[in-house]
């Protein structure tokens, strides 16, 4: 990960190198053509470097595109000028740069693979959208949407946890905070079955009337109590378009998940760890889940 300071000095070389007259050619060397759009000290950056460079954005129009292809030709330049600098001075012989370095390949190999996995998942049909649309109707012809009395919260220590853990209303709950002094705010909110688990749905509404439960968000706590529940029917292709993203997305996570715990299996006895420093035989690594969009990761009733 990059260090704020070195994201600054890098920024501030950038801000500086925008700001410069560019000379253009010297020593009569000739201008790039074709797939080359700029060299510096002989090293060619070429235009699929710069389309990396500006990545998947959006331009409403070729002038507004231009203006964001020469701030990032001038963000590639300002990266070569000062990547130069670095070698003049010895840099790329240290030992900090070559773990950073081996860092940095074995993670974009890793992503490199994740896409490839990711590519070769196959898309689900328009029937298998609508079956899944048909078999959850809490999520779409009887969306369910839950008023809910809301207590956002911090991450707290397992102690306090456990002092929460017996409470069986909101008020109980928001006395302990006031007591230990713990910041929170308390309002109503809406909990919405399209974008939430389908699991999460099923157990909101399993739960006992004023049942009090709570769910991670982030870096802190929602604590729930469902005050009312509405219906709002999600239907028609909009709704069959939203299952089968939620279908790729599932099935992306499964499938890249399985690969790399194959992976993993695959190699281990290749694999050996210092007696002091090895894991705990029954952790198992998986590739990183993506939640649906507005979607809790778990939930924990009281």
């Amino acid at each position: 990960m990059t260090s704020f300071r070195g994201a600054l000095v890098a920024a501030a070389a950038c801000v500086a190198l925008a700001g410069c007259h560019f000379p253009g050619l010297g020593g009569g060397q000739k201008a790039p053509t074709g797939q080359v759009v700029a060299t510096v000290d002989g090293r060619e950056v070429t235009l699929r470097e710069l389309n990396a460079e500006m990545g998947s954005a959006a331009y409403p129009d070729p002038k507004t595109r231009k203006v964001a292809e020469q701030q990032a030709l001038r963000n590639i330049v300002a990266r070569i000028v000062l990547a130069n600098a670095a070698r003049a001075q010895g840099l790329d012989k240290t030992p900090d740069f070559a773990l950073q370095k081996q860092r940095a390949v074995d993670s974009v190999l890793a992503q490199e693979l994740q896409q490839k996995l990711v590519a070769g998942v196959p898309q689900p049909s328009k029937e298998e959208a609508q079956n899944y649309v048909s078999s959850h109707p809490d999520t779409f012809l009887e969306r369910k949407v839950f008023v809910v009395d809301q207590i956002r919260m911090p991450r707290v220590p397992l102690e306090v946890l456990k002092t929460l853990e017996p409470l069986k209303t909101m008020e109980e709950i928001e006395a302990v905070l006031n007591k230990d002094n713990i910041p929170h705010q308390r309002a109503d909110a809406t909990l919405d079955a399209v974008g939430a688990d389908p699991r999460l749905v099923d157990f909101i509404l399993k739960l006992p009337a004023n049942e009090v439960f709570v769910l991670p968000a982030n870096d802190g706590l929602l604590v729930n109590r469902v005050k009312e529940t509405k219906v709002v029917p999600f239907t028609g292709d909009v709704a069959t378009q939203y299952a089968t993203k939620w279908l790729t997305r599932q099935r992306t996570q499964e499938s890249v998940s399985r690969s790399f715990n194959q992976l993993l299996s695959a190699s281990s006895s290749k694999i050996q760890f210092n007696k002091d420093y090895a894991p705990p035989k029954s952790v198992k690594a998986a590739a990183p889940a993506e939640a649906a969009p507005g979607a809790p990761s778990q939930a924990a009733g009281k």
